[in-house]
């Protein structure tokens, strides 16, 4: 029957509260303790498991636009690197001097230019990217019409999604 007074005796024990007494549980000498937590249980990362049926078309003529204008840029910019840094070793000199010779007859005749100039250089490289970009988009596009067609009749690709641990 002590359990019974002991719980009316402490009054705010019942309305929620910690109390101020005893906790009655021996734990501490007699002395309140803050309530411990159990340490959370780390759950495995949830799985879904999914297939990929159809890729829109027009989202991958897009995104491929996209990639490739990018990519002409770069390449662009990676020509001209390549351009410049020959062209401090003297490499161009060079060879517009070895076709300068080789052609000194046709040169009396009506003469050419230099073999391999700046704009000669970058009109053929944006010549080769502007093709580049019609055909890295058309073959993605067309590769994503391909997909739609081998997953309509195979069931698509099975994905396996989780989450971050």
């Amino acid at each position: 029957m002590t359990t019974s007074t002991n719980a009316t005796s402490t009054g705010s024990a019942d309305k929620g509260g910690r109390g101020s007494g005893s906790s009655g549980n021996g734990r501490n000498g007699g002395q309140d303790s803050p309530p411990r937590r159990a340490k959370p249980t780390r759950r495995p990362p949830r799985l879904a498991s999914l297939q990929l049926k159809r890729v829109d078309p027009w989202t991958v003529l897009k995104i491929s636009l996209i990639v490739s204008v990018v990519m002409f840029f770069v390449w662009m910019i990676a020509v001209g690197i390549l351009y410049l840094s020959l062209g401090s070793m003297d490499v161009w000199s060079r060879i517009n001097q070895t076709f300068n010779t080789l052609t000194s007859a046709d040169a009396a005749a009506g003469g050419s230019g230099d073999l391999v100039s700046a704009a000669r250089v970058f009109s053929i490289t944006a010549v080769i990217g502007a093709i580049n970009i019609v055909l890295f988009t058309a073959l993605a596009t067309v590769a994503a019409f391909v997909y739609n067609a081998a997953a309509a009749m195979s069931g698509g690709v099975e994905l396996t999604l989780g989450e971050r641990d």
